[in-house]
């Protein structure tokens, strides 16, 4: 049974020097057809090269749901997930009974809620989906919460749809198969999912209207309208009006500051490698850092934005002096 993380991280910090091996740190991610799982990998990678006593590995997961439970009872020692989702477990509403010990790292970028389905398929708008068999994401995820969200506060009822959980991957295969109807992927633009459907079937985006977008807003703050580009998908050719939530990093709010800091420092300073992952890396500018203002930020991050340009030369023994606070 592995005991509280942090203890861990104290031992081992202070044996650093000696030749100890620090344990690996765990970052809960996504499925692997989504971009939580590649970007959450790319971070692992930096962390883990630029920070001597710091290994981080990915982690496939359900999402955005599951990774705050995770990162709460420290079974993950970060995670990526919604904003909306990260709000509902901070303040303990919605799916949360009660709060989540929860800060936010930095922001990642912004999520968009793809509304797909098929040229023939008879569905030009939320309103043409009574009736017709939709994926809403995979059980446990934050596009399911996202679904659900859109769906009810625009007047849809869950039991006016026949619902499928399946997953980004799960869904486009489904949509091709014909056996549902439309799906929701919320993702960064240029998921490789819907690019693939795009490619090999007559793909169709639906709009939200000014309206919906608005009405959304009011009930969901973490919520505003994003434009997907026309030409982002093969054969879209015109801008689609859609829906962005933003993506965060969480971590317990035991969180050690020096570990926060080291960990956000060496991110930033390293951005460009993970541009080369995916280009929605280009978001996560200082100046986006919280763009979740209803849960607090990590004390770590707050110390990293006093001077941006600090030089991010923590050690083992630093990272250990910390510990403790």
């Amino acid at each position: 049974m592995k005991l509280t993380v942090y203890l861990i991280f104290l031992a081992q910090f202070l044996l650093w020097g000696c030749g100890a091996k620090q344990e690996t740190l765990s970052i809960a991610t996504g499925g692997p057809a989504g971009l939580y799982y590649p970007i959450g990998g790319g971070m692992a990678s930096i962390w883990s090269a630029e920070l001597d006593a710091v290994n981080v590995k990915a982690e496939v997961t359900g999402g955005s749901v599951i990774n705050v439970i995770q990162v709460s009872r420290r079974e993950s020692d970060m995670g990526i997930a919604m904003a909306d989702v990260v709000t509902d477990a901070y303040n303990g509403q919605g799916r949360f009974p009660q709060p989540l010990p929860l800060n936010v790292l930095f922001t990642a970028y912004p999520n968009i809620v793809h509304i797909l389905t098929l040229a023939d398929n008879g569905i030009d708008s939320l309103e043409d989906m009574r009736g017709k068999r939709i994926s809403v994401g995979a059980q446990g995820s934050g596009t399911a919460v996202a679904a659900e969200n859109v769906l009810t506060g625009l007047g849809i009822g869950m039991e006016e749809i026949a619902v499928r959980y399946l997953s980004f991957g799960e869904s486009t295969s489904a949509l091709k198969d014909g056996t549902i109807d439309a799906g929701f992927v919320v993702g960064g633009l240029g998921l490789a999912a819907v690019t693939e459907l795009a490619v090999t079937r007559d793909l169709k985006l639906i709009n939200l209207s000014e309206v919906q977008l608005q009405r959304l807003g009011e009930q969901f703050p973490a919520y505003a309208g994003y434009v997907i580009p026309a030409g982002t998908y093969t054969g879209i050719d015109t801008d689609t009006s859609g829906l962005g939530i933003w993506s965060v990093i969480v971590v317990h709010e035991d969180m050690p500051e020096q570990l926060g800091f080291a960990l956000t420092c060496k991110l930033y300073q390293r951005r460009d490698q993970l541009l080369k992952v995916s280009q929605v890396a280009k978001a996560m500018t200082v100046a986006n850092i919280h763009k979740l203002a209803a849960v607090p930020l990590h004390p770590g991050t707050q110390r990293y934005l006093k001077d941006p340009n600090a030089a991010c030369n923590e050690t083992g023994a630093e990272l250990a002096s910390g510990a403790g606070r």
